[in-house]
This record gives C-alpha cells, structure tokens and sequence, in this order.
C-alpha cells in the first residue's frame, strides 16, 4: 500500500498535475495557484486552508476530501465530484461550478459572494 504524499505548505503554484493520484494527500495550506488539476483524484485529501486562486480542477474527484477555509476563487470546479466534500468557510467567489457534484457537499459557511454560474458571459474566462 502507497504511502499518500505529504505536500502540506508547499509552493505548487502552475504545477500540471492532471490524472495524478493524490488520494489521501496532505496539502494543507499549500499554495497551488494556477495549477492543473484536471481528473485528479484528490478523494479523501486534507487542502484545509489551500491557496486554489485560478486553478482548474474539472472533472477531479474531491469525495470526502477536507477544503474548508481553502481560497478557490476564480477556479473552475466544473463536473468535480464534491460528495461528502467539507467546504465550510471556502472562498469560492467566481468559481466556476457547473455539473459539480455539490449535492451532499458540506457547504455551510462556503462563500459564494458574485459567483459565477454556467452560462453568464463571464464564465468563459
């Protein structure tokens, strides 16, 4: 069985980690600005208190995954699976989030402020 990797605190800004497996990862309060996360599987990671500003994780897997507090302004969340996802406290102003699967997602306290919805002409920024 593989060790998850401990990237808690590190600098990953504009890393190109697409189809990674980072399930189980430490990446709390890591720095991850403008990263590709695309079709990572980040299922039950700890990305309490990450810096996600413009980062693309379409179509990740975040289940159960902890991203309270974490700055995911601006990111595009489209199709990511958020079942059982702890967003409590996450700043999400203009991210972009259709087809996520926020149903069971925890997402009291989430800041939505001037979020931008599927379909706006901003949202293909």
């Amino acid at each position: 069985m593989t060790t998850p990797p401990n990237l808690a605190k590190k600098d990953l800004s504009r890393v190109n980690l697409a189809t990674a497996n980072l399930a189980g990862a430490d990446l709390h309060q890591a720095t991850l600005r403008d990263a590709t996360l695309r079709e990572t599987n980040l299922e039950g990671a700890d990305l309490t208190g990450a810096d996600l500003t413009h980062a693309n994780l379409a179509a990740a897997c975040l289940r159960n995954a902890s991203v309270a507090h974490a700055n995911l302004q601006e990111t595009d969340l489209r199709d990511v699976d958020l079942t059982g996802a702890d967003l409590h406290g996450a700043r999400m102003t203009g991210a972009k989030l259709r087809d996520a699967d926020r149903a069971i997602a925890e997402l009291a306290g989430a800041d939505f402020v001037e979020g931008v919805s599927e379909g706006s002409p901003a949202s293909d920024r």
